[in-house]
């Protein structure tokens, strides 16, 4: 009877563990514009690369010098040690996309938002690679 009543208290108490082990599970979350540029800016970095077969993609030393900063008042800034870019950002979080058009250009590059934190942006493109960057 004892036996009975410990495998029952034992079947409970790992399957009360699965339910709140599935629950803290850290889940992609689209935040809000203030996290994609802070107060005034933010500057982010790339941070890791996949291809659109999702097979990881190297990030080159000249690509991990690259930086985009996003402002506030909706402009964002493109750098590298070879080139720089800018234009208007626009980002919404209910369809989770990111729109950057570039100055003197109809050049418009679309992304959809896989996660937004204070710290972490991850990105994929219409061709399915994705990238994550993070702020310095």
């Amino acid at each position: 009877m004892k036996l009975a009543k410990l495998k029952n208290y034992l079947m409970l108490l790992s399957f009360t563990l699965l339910l709140f082990g599935a629950g803290c599970q850290k889940k992609d979350t689209v935040g809000n514009a203030g996290m994609l540029t802070g107060a005034d800016s933010k500057v982010w970095k790339t941070e890791k690369e996949t291809t659109a077969s999702g097979e990881k993609d190297k990030v080159t030393k000249e690509e991990k010098q690259q930086e985009i900063q996003f402002f506030a008042n909706g402009s964002f800034s493109m750098r590298s040690p070879t080139q720089n870019a800018s234009g208007k950002w626009t980002y919404d979080a209910m369809a989770k996309s990111l729109s950057l058009q570039f100055v003197g250009s109809d050049l418009t590059e679309n992304f959809q938002v896989l996660n937004l934190t204070d710290d972490e942006l991850k990105l994929q493109a219409a061709d399915g690679s994705q990238m994550i960057l993070e702020t310095e």
